[in-house]
């Protein structure tokens, strides 16, 4: 502790100096950032920033970390000796993709020819394969290890994964749009389409413009399965129906057929305080209920005869695409968890979206479709921020949680 009454009072100027200093830096970079904020808008407004398509060949990532995994159980020298096999394996295939090439380009395309001869290599790749399959080293069949490339050349097919995280505005759908163009430019009669659905639903005309996007696949000859590992209810549900089948994860939620309006009214309160609220509309029924007003018995018969029309046109749609359910069963607004969904025909198989593609992934050529859209730097930069403080508050709470548990578990012990 500090002795002189005089020393700690510096000590304390020095810190508030250092303070101050820190604030105006600070201050001066959110300046900065502002500014630059403030002229990428304008420059957004002028141009608006347009999205690319990327594309993952998920073959490719399970091969990688099913390979991860094999090399962990095995040797050091064992694993060196395969790598360097397949990369010999590789540099072939590439030599003979090379000349197929020339081999076109001058004369036209030909059949496929013969690989070459084994090269001096081939001994040392052999003793490499024989030394991983001698017992204690690995059971794995060297087959699995051949690059990637290779296998989807025996493809006989190609399965396009899309993703659609829905909220009450289907905010979703802008991407969903683009991806679906993007993979029609590309889709032949045969290949499939897969879409991962999660949606709780919401706006109606949002999720109505959703499931005409999916009509899009069916359309142009697509095989259309849609995936709900979560939920897929209401508007996701719209969305759902459209497919040829549907996959449902064994607790997935599923169903919600049904229509709700909910609209709060203050308008006791407001006369309460004497406020009046005026309305003037030119139309019978321009507003049913309103949010300020005095809403009447027309209004609200109304508003149930557009529930009613809304919910007949949700129930059209579905019987539409899946003539075999039973709609009185199903259209009540209720939801289903997997099992009781699939008795009700709501879906056509019980299984996740990992284990179905992993399986596509054996004998088709599995592509992973997203539409992206560069955010500015600065709101990448709040994002990043936002996401830390909301990771940093959220584990502050759980760990104030878990002491006030534990001390409320100690206390009834006691």
């Amino acid at each position: 502790p500090c002795q002189p009454k005089r020393k700690c009072m510096e000590l304390l100027f020095d810190y508030l100096g250092f303070l101050a200093k820190t604030v105006t830096v600070v201050v001066a970079v959110m300046v900065i950032l502002s500014a630059v904020a403030s002229a990428a808008a304008h420059r957004a407004l002028r141009s608006p920033p347009t999205g690319h398509v990327e594309v993952m060949q998920l073959n490719e990532r399970l091969q990688s970390m099913h390979r991860a995994v094999e090399e962990a159980a095995l040797p050091a020298a064992v694993v060196k000796r395969r790598r360097k096999a397949d990369a010999k394996a590789r540099k072939q295939h590439l030599k003979e993709e090379a000349r197929r090439e020339k081999t076109r380009g001058a004369s036209g395309p030909v059949a496929e020819t013969a690989p070459e001869a084994p090269s001096d290599d081939a001994p040392e790749a052999q003793t490499a394969q024989a030394e991983e399959q001698a017992p204690g080293a690995s059971d794995v069949d060297s087959a699995k290890a051949v690059e990637p490339s290779q296998s989807s050349e025996k493809a006989t097919r190609r399965v396009f994964v899309l993703n659609f995280e829905g909220d009450m505005a289907a905010s979703g759908v802008e991407s969903l749009r683009q991806e679906v163009s993007a993979v029609l430019g590309a889709a032949a009669v045969g290949d499939e389409v897969v879409v991962r659905v999660e949606s709780f639903g919401g706006a109606v005309h949002a999720y109505g413009l959703a499931a005409s996007q999916l009509a899009r696949i069916r359309s142009h000859g697509a095989t259309l399965t849609v995936a709900v590992d979560k939920v897929a209810a209401s508007g996701g549900y719209l969305m759902a129906a459209v497919a040829d089948r549907i996959l449902a994860a064994p607790f997935a939620v599923v169903g919600s057929i049904g229509v709700v309006a909910q609209i709060p009214n203050v308008h006791r309160l407001l006369k309460k305080h004497d406020v009046d609220v005026e309305v003037h509309t030119a139309g019978r029924f321009k507003r049913t209920l309103d949010f300020l007003g005095e809403n009447t018995e027309q209004g609200r018969a109304k508003l149930r005869e557009e529930l009613e029309d809304v919910h007949a046109l949700f129930q059209e749609y579905v019987a539409n695409w899946r003539p075999g359910i039973d709609l009185d069963a199903v259209s009540t607004g209720e939801h289903w968890y997997g099992q009781r969904a699939l008795d009700r025909a709501l879906v056509d198989e019980l299984v996740t979206s990992d284990e179905y593609l992993s399986r596509a992934c054996q004998d088709a050529d599995v592509f992973e479709v997203s539409w992206v859209v560069p955010k500015p730097p600065l709101e990448r930069l709040a994002g990043q921020f936002a996401s830390t403080l909301g990771t940093a508050l959220g584990k502050g709470a759980s760990r104030a949680l878990e002491g006030l548990l534990d001390r409320t578990t100690t206390g009834g012990l006691r």
